[in-house]
């Protein structure tokens, strides 16, 4: 099975409960980019690996006429009902890798991806057909999770999995998520100008140590992948290592999760 047909699967397969668990959360993230990026009415943005539309619907919301791009026809599927609910219209969609656009060169005004190019095997790759497709004088915009240790919620279901299953080795994930200030490098080498990071310190609510667990448990196809695999007794000692790293440090009743949210911004010429 290909690394392209595996990860369309696995969204396919995992992308509703992830959309469930975080679209709503990560839209105030994608606001506070579209702004950065001053994003106008009648401005043409394209949307990288655009997942449920979490970033293309405030996009549309905004004017902006908007092309979504997604590996998995089931998680745009979802961007079509989750904009449909919200009545907001001006966005297509179209399946298509984020390595290999089968777009025009510089064409959109706006070029966008939300936690999607960091989540790619090459990320490179991703950036390079970015900055390709950005009209000349238009933005490339990067949005990605912080630094590990501030990204709380991922860092806990990281400690957790290597205190319950040390010996399981764990890929550490491309270069944007294990060092996340290495953006900055990585759009320059891609071509983009007067690139700019901005940090955005926020938090996700997840209403308990117990609605952590659920949520990252059936909703990141990475790691729910990884939980099926396992038999019961380790899929629990994950869980109770989750829980107790969660208790210990933010205690029982704690209801959100600090998250440190990474923007990087363009220009191409």
């Amino acid at each position: 099975m290909s690394d392209q047909y595996a990860a369309r699967e696995a969204w396919d397969r995992y992308g509703p409960g992830y959309d469930a668990a975080f679209s709503s959360s990560f839209t105030p993230f994608a606001r506070e980019a579209l702004r950065l990026a001053d994003v106008r009415p009648g401005m043409t943005l394209l949307d990288v690996a655009a997942g449920g539309g979490a970033l293309s619907i405030p996009a549309a919301e905004l004017g902006a006429d908007v092309l979504a791009t997604d590996l998995s026809s089931g998680m745009l599927d979802l961007l079509h009902q989750r904009a449909e609910e919200a009545g907001v219209s001006g966005i297509r969609t179209k399946v298509m890798d984020g390595t290999a656009l089968a777009l025009d060169d510089k064409t959109f005004d706006r070029v966008c991806s939300q936690f999607g190019v960091m989540l790619f095997p090459d990320p490179d790759a991703g950036l390079i057909e970015m900055h390709r497709v950005t009209a000349e004088g238009g933005r490339g915009v990067v949005v990605i999770f912080g630094r590990p240790e501030r990204m709380v919620p991922v860092w806990l279901l990281g400690q957790a999995v290597q205190k319950a299953l040390p010996d399981v080795e764990i890929p550490p994930g491309s270069r944007l998520m294990t060092d996340p200030m290495s953006l900055e490098e990585a759009m320059r080498s891609a071509g983009f100008e007067d690139v700019r990071l901005e940090i955005l310190d926020r938090s996700v609510r997840f209403g308990s140590a117990q609605g952590l667990w659920r949520m990252m448990s059936s909703s990141a196809p990475g790691f729910a992948m990884l939980l099926e695999r396992l038999p019961d007794e380790q899929r629990e000692a994950v869980r109770d290592a989750l829980l107790q790293a969660a208790v210990e440090r933010y205690g029982a009743d704690f209801d959100e999760l600090p998250v440190e949210v990474i923007v990087g911004l363009g220009q191409k010429g």
